[in-house]
């Protein structure tokens, strides 16, 4: 089983209401449903006021490594990313 993290912090200028960041979430939400390898799925803005937390977080977990990079090349995943790219500054990690 592989957890894959992702921890998102806004650019200046986006906020968890903006459009732009709500659109992003309402993308991430429909992932697990377009890409079959996913096998569990978390995701949502942090709602704490401290400076130094990150502003968003996905939570996801595949069967395998392979599953995982099946779902990197998902054109689903893509268009997310690409949308990502516009508003956010990110780390992430896999953990086995």
């Amino acid at each position: 089983m592989i957890t894959h993290v992702v921890l998102f912090k806004w650019r200046d200028g986006v906020t968890a209401q903006s459009e732009a960041a709500q659109a992003l979430h309402a993308a991430f939400q429909l992932l697990p449903g377009q890409i079959e390898e996913i096998c569990d799925w978390q995701c949502g803005f942090n709602t704490t006021a401290d400076d130094k937390a990150w502003d968003y977080l996905l939570v996801s977990t595949f069967q395998s490594r392979e599953d995982l990079h099946t779902y990197f090349e998902h054109p689903a995943h893509a268009r997310v990313v690409e949308m990502a790219d516009r508003i956010t500054e990110l780390g992430f990690g896999d953990l086995e």
